[in-house]
C-alpha cells in the first residue's frame, strides 16, 4: 500500500505562516491606519471599487483552482 505524506518543509512553513499571521494580527490591532485615516472620500469610493474587483477575481480564482483540482484529484493516492 502506497502512503502519501506531507513534505516537512510545507508542514513547517504551513504552521509558520498560520502562527505569524494570528500574531500579526493580534499585535497589529492597536496600530491604528493613518494613511486609510488621511484618505478622501473619493479616494474610499476608488479603494472601495477595487476591493469589490479585486475580491471578484479572488473568488473566480478559487473557483477555477476547486474545479482543477475536482478534475485532476491530484491527492487521489493519499
Amino acid at each position: 500500500m502506497k502512503t502519501c505524506e506531507v513534505s516537512k518543509v510545507l508542514a513547517y512553513s504551513m504552521a509558520v505562516y498560520t502562527v505569524a499571521s494570528v500574531y500579526y494580527t493580534i499585535r497589529s490591532t492597536t496600530v491604528g491606519t493613518p494613511f486609510k485615516d488621511s484618505l478622501t472620500e473619493e479616494q474610499l469610493q476608488i479603494k472601495e471599487e477595487s476591493k469589490k474587483v479585486r475580491k471578484q477575481i479572488f473568488c473566480e480564482g478559487t473557483a477555477v483552482a476547486l474545479v482543477g483540482l475536482y478534475i485532476m484529484r491530484p491527492f487521489k493516492s493519499c
